[in-house]
């Protein structure tokens, strides 16, 4: 079966939208360990919202991942609302560089609208708090899945 064709079956099937993003971000000023922490809770409470703003109808799961050079990790996941982000925040010292990583998995909203709402609500929230990234890898999942899905001859 062609890759692409058992990919979209799966997607009809499931009707989850995805997307992931990873950057390097570049606070100035620094940010501690608290302030990291609700910046990555309000990236995706945000990019969340405007998915659901634009028909997604339920989370699959949200999730970033923050590295940065000075060691540590802040870990942040989101799929309910009820519940809240929560954050797994092991981070050593103020961050100034970093490695961030963003999935979102939604409901009811095909990749290219999740990939467009997320990149607003990025774009929109890094401006604001005034964090400056520069984009490593843009994907869809379509990548990791065709991959994942594929068989060797």
């Amino acid at each position: 079966m062609d890759e692409e064709l058992h990919l979209e079956m799966h997607r009809a099937a499931d009707e989850l939208g995805k997307f992931s993003i990873h950057m390097k971000v570049h606070m100035q000023p620094p940010m501690d360990r608290e302030h990291a922490g609700k910046f990555l809770d309000y990236l995706l409470v945000q990019i969340t919202e405007e998915c659901m703003r634009d028909g997604a109808d339920l989370i699959g799961h949200v999730k970033a991942f923050l590295e940065p050079e000075t060691g540590g990790t802040l870990g942040a996941s989101l799929v309910d609302f009820k519940i809240g982000t929560q954050l797994s925040n092991g981070l050593t010292a103020p961050v100034t560089e970093a490695d961030l990583t963003v999935h979102v998995i939604v409901h009811g909203l095909w990749d290219p609208d999740v990939r467009h709402s997320s990149m607003e609500m990025i774009e929109k929230v890094m401006a604001e708090k005034g964090v400056k990234f520069d984009i490593i890898k843009d994907y869809y999942e379509t990548e990791k899945s065709i991959s994942h899905h594929h068989v060797k001859s």
